[in-house]
């Protein structure tokens, strides 16, 4: 049956790992090699700049548009292991004091950078937060149904079997699965905040 399916649409059949989009498509857990390509495009669009009399507020502002545009993507598809973070982090931090990828001569800490102006940091975003809400989306979209994912659909029928999400156990299912559902509650969160804000507004 597989070699029918092969011959009649033609395709050679591929083999695990592949990618998809530029990003991997794995079937175990995403680990550091896996996001190689990741840090080396990084690291690869920091080398180009590194002729570049660049100030502290024009770094700030290529980390803000350019380099975090990069990561930006695999954040909304992939919970990204600590190491890797941390990994992309020490490369973002030594190109804001060093002007490249020479390491040391930090400033100021990280966690500090990655504050709001309004509270004292350069207003870079924490990467690890922003993992966590792009992926969050993925609940939101199975909390409200959407019509038109398949992703949804089949998430619906096969792994909450019709049932709720915040029933779902997070000791089943794939390593993906898992991490998704240990931010139901930041999720939750989330949607109680904004359902008082708007009783307040209303009130």
């Amino acid at each position: 049956m597989k070699q029918q399916i092969l011959h009649i649409l033609g395709f050679p059949q591929g083999t695990f790992p592949v990618r998809y989009l530029g990003v991997p498509l794995i079937t175990s857990k995403l680990s550091l090699a896996d996001c190689t390509p990741l840090l080396l495009k990084i690291v690869a669009r920091i080398s180009g700049w590194n002729q570049l009399q660049l100030t502290y507020a024009g770094r700030t502002q290529l980390i803000k548009s350019v380099l975090s545009a990069i990561h930006q993507y695999w954040c909304s598809v992939f919970m990204l292991p600590k190491g890797v973070i941390k990994a992309i982090e020490a490369k973002l931090q030594n190109f804001l004091w060093r002007g490249g990828t020479a390491t040391g001569g930090y400033k100021v800490a990280w966690e500090q950078v990655c504050k709001p102006v309004t509270h004292g940091g350069l207003g870079i975003r924490n990467l690890q937060l922003m993992n966590n809400a792009l992926m969050s989306k993925h609940l939101w979209h199975i909390l409200i149904q959407k019509q038109e994912s398949i992703w949804v659909s089949w998430i619906t029928k096969y792994k909450l079997k019709h049932g709720t999400l915040w029933a779902a156990k997070e000791n089943e299912g794939s390593w993906i699965w898992k991490k998704l559902l240990k931010l139901r509650a930041q999720l939750l969160n989330g949607v109680q905040c904004r359902e008082m804000g708007r009783i307040s507004n209303s009130g």
